[in-house]
């Protein structure tokens, strides 16, 4: 079965796409939701180049010219909306009005960078909105003729992220359509569609990739076999932030985790406190980051209370530090491996509950040195 994108399975969404062509039964418009980084993206594209496949069997062929357009999303029919940086637009202005040569370069990185890797976000300088004249301009382009033979297919991704004005325009565009035009949105948050155009799409719900599939894909994607189940923790399923956590950061975040576990360990007061600082300098800095170095210390916790129940090493998330953690809990006889991995699960929740997170930091590191507990002298 040919794939224009590297997809990993959600197979029986593709049959279901596949069987809409064959019998000629592809709706108007359809709703692809699911967590982050499932693949609803990916195979909105995939669908596009499956509709426009100059091919009678195996849609996507790969070698239509059709298909060499959509593999590198340069297709004429082929329509793309995305969040963007607004600004301030008369009422008839393009979407890219305010944007100079250097920013529409930029936006032309971020297309190609998608069509390399379809989990790649599309989101030029990190727009927070889809605004009006988007779709405006989008309406205008579907009723002109189609520029090629096939489908003109319109996607939407981050759709929850349509301004109200952009999602009633969009509505408009639903509730007459052109014909042989398909509209596809995507979210991750369908809560945050309306109403009205959630009940005039037929919805497609991709679900979070199981841990098998996953592993394999990162495998075929170079991923060291010792650090495959850490990343699929850190990655929370999602396959693009999967991809991103390469070797280099992980190598960088072992190094952040012991130097961390260092100094509660042996708790002089002030290097917890330059500590705490670090942390939250890295919080502002790199949120993604320090989100990943608490939860790789509530990790390392885990990984000690399973060696010292007696459990399998293969159950382990930081199997690249099996012998780190052997030796922590064999010098560490009485440490309450549980209460500090609680610790630090309580602390990630206060943090996101915007508590004043210097004081849940030094209760965290106080509650974790009081579990330690050391059975020999430092």
């Amino acid at each position: 079965m040919n794939r224009l994108f590297n997809l990993v399975n959600q197979q029986d969404n593709r049959q279901l796409l596949m069987n809409t062509i064959r019998n000629g039964r592809v709706a108007n418009a359809y709703l692809f939701h699911g967590p982050e980084g499932s693949g609803q993206e990916g195979f909105a594209l995939e669908y596009a180049a499956m509709l426009n496949c100059q091919s009678r069997e195996n849609q996507p062929c790969g070698q239509c010219p059709s298909c060499h357009k959509m593999k590198t999303l340069e297709h004429g029919n082929i329509h793309l909306v995305f969040p963007i940086r607004t600004g301030s637009l008369e009422k008839n202005d393009p979407p890219f009005k305010n944007f100079g040569p250097d920013d529409m370069e930029e936006i032309q990185n971020c297309i190609r960078k998608k069509a390399e890797n379809p989990y790649e976000k599309l989101c030029p300088f990190d727009g927070k909105h889809i605004p009006i004249n988007f779709i405006r301009e989008i309406r205008r382009k579907i009723y002109l003729t189609a520029p090629e033979p096939g489908y003109k297919v319109v996607i939407v991704f981050d759709a929850d992220l349509m301004m109200e004005p952009a999602a009633n325009a969009f509505l408009k565009i639903l509730e007459e359509p052109p014909d042989k035009t398909l509209l596809i949105l995507t979210t991750s948050n369908i809560d945050a569609i309306l109403p009205t155009i959630r009940s005039r799409c037929q919805r497609l719900h991709f679900p979070a990739l199981s841990t098998t599939d996953l592993g394999n894909h990162l495998r075929e994607n170079g991923i060291r076999e010792d650090r495959i189940n850490l990343v699929m923790r850190l990655s929370g399923g999602d396959v693009r932030q999967a991809i991103q956590l390469k070797e280099a950061d992980l190598g960088r975040l072992r190094e952040m985790t012991l130097e961390a576990l260092r100094m509660i360990a042996i708790w002089k007061i002030d290097k917890v406190y330059d500590l705490v600082n670090r942390f939250v300098t890295l919080r502002k800095e790199n949120p993604d980051e320090f989100d990943r170095l608490m939860l790789s210390i509530s990790f390392w916790f885990r990984d000690a209370a399973i060696l010292k129940a007696g459990k399998p090493e293969s159950d382990l998330v930081h199997a690249d530090m099996q012998i780190e953690i052997r030796k922590f809990v064999d010098y560490y006889t009485e440490l309450d491996a549980f209460g500090a991995y609680s610790a630090v699960d309580n602390c990630i929740d206060l943090i996101s509950r915007n508590v004043y997170i210097n004081l849940a930091l030094v209760n965290m590191f106080f509650k974790i040195h009081n579990r330690i507990q050391p059975g020999k002298s430092q």
